[in-house]
């Protein structure tokens, strides 16, 4: 009895001596699920943008994910530092982040056949979790780690947006200036062809327009010319070299041809559209919903103290009665020798 007894008594406050030394362990987690429609619809008012919720919420958890983003929000969150209180030497510091990120894990919870069977649930959410000694810090860094994510994804549609606008506003800029050009160039041509018909019209003596000769029967002028059906009469009988003149100068004299070039319009309107792009705040839009915030967990997960002391107690008792059984079966060979 006494062997039992003792034995038991010794291994039982090893393993509670044991237990109460190992540094407890926390599990918190965060949850969530697809955008809303109204941040949908915020997110679309992008200029070539035509997103759709699953792509938006896919670009949410890929960078969750992403184990470079998840150390770029530990190092500029100063958890490093948080994590290591005493100051310790850090030989390699990508060694000692990955270990504390390394329980970070991004998963879709299994709903039970009684949750399913109750249909509240639209949408099961996402959740990421993360296991650590202090149970605040891994809280706090994971609500950090999913704001942060869900303001890049944000940020990075806005960023390609107003790029691919930014090309667009260059792109127009461009064919403005081509229209410009090709219309100034057609205005040196008209004038080249004007005075050409003032020249010819000089030449025949015509001076004035012949507008009210045309069509007039009882005018008999060796000006009208004949002309077939379906012809026009020529600039330099029609209008005279006067005409011809003033018009060619009045081409010479115009400053800006963009009045004159309808083109310009449709280009000008598309420009201020894109232009109040721009300016469009979306930062109240969001990549997913929050079902859940991470929460600062008050009991561990592991170790299972009790768990351990029990086994160690019920480990050291059958010992000790296995090993009592057998120096009881001893004894009686000794005293017979």
């Amino acid at each position: 009895k006494l062997l039992i007894f003792g034995l038991t008594a010794f291994v039982t406050l090893l393993a509670i001596i044991y237990a109460t030394n190992l540094t407890p362990i926390y599990k918190s987690n965060a949850l969530f699920t697809a955008p809303d429609n109204n941040s949908m619809i915020h997110i679309n008012k992008l200029q070539f943008t035509k997103e759709l919720k699953d792509s938006v919420f896919s670009s949410f958890l890929t960078t969750l994910s992403s184990k470079q983003f998840q150390t770029k929000v530990f190092l500029d969150g100063g958890y490093l530092a948080l994590f290591n209180p005493e100051k310790n030497s850090i030989d390699n510091t990508a060694i000692f982040i990955s270990k504390i990120l390394k329980s970070v894990n991004l998963s879709r919870p299994s709903l039970n056949t009684k949750d399913i069977k109750l249909g509240f649930l639209n949408e099961i959410p996402y959740s990421i979790s993360m296991e650590g000694s202090k149970p605040e810090l891994i809280s706090r860094y994971l609500n950090e780690l999913v704001d942060r994510a869900d303001e890049k994804v944000i940020n990075d549609f806005i960023k390609n947006s107003n790029q691919k606008v930014s090309i667009r506003l260059k792109e127009i800029l461009l064919e403005r200036e081509a229209l410009i050009l090709k219309a100034k160039q057609s205005r040196l041509n008209e004038i080249v062809v004007l005075k050409d018909a003032a020249t010819i019209a000089k030449s025949l003596g015509i001076v004035n327009n012949n507008f009210s000769q045309i069509g007039d029967e009882n005018i008999t002028s060796n000006l009208i010319i004949a002309i077939g059906d379906n012809q026009t009469l020529p600039d330099w009988y029609l209008y005279g070299e006067k005409a011809l003149l003033e018009r060619a100068n009045i081409l010479s004299n115009r400053e800006n041809d963009e009045p004159f070039i309808p083109e310009l319009v449709k280009l000008e309107s598309e420009k201020l559209k894109l232009e109040s792009i721009l300016n469009i705040d979306i930062t109240d839009a969001n990549s997913m919903q929050l079902n859940q915030m991470a929460s600062a967990p008050k009991n561990p997960i592991k170790p299972n103290k009790r768990m351990i002391v029990m086994l160690a107690f019920i480990g050291s008792f059958i010992m000790s009665i296995l090993l009592a059984l057998i120096m009881g079966a001893l004894r009686p060979d000794e005293q017979a020798a």
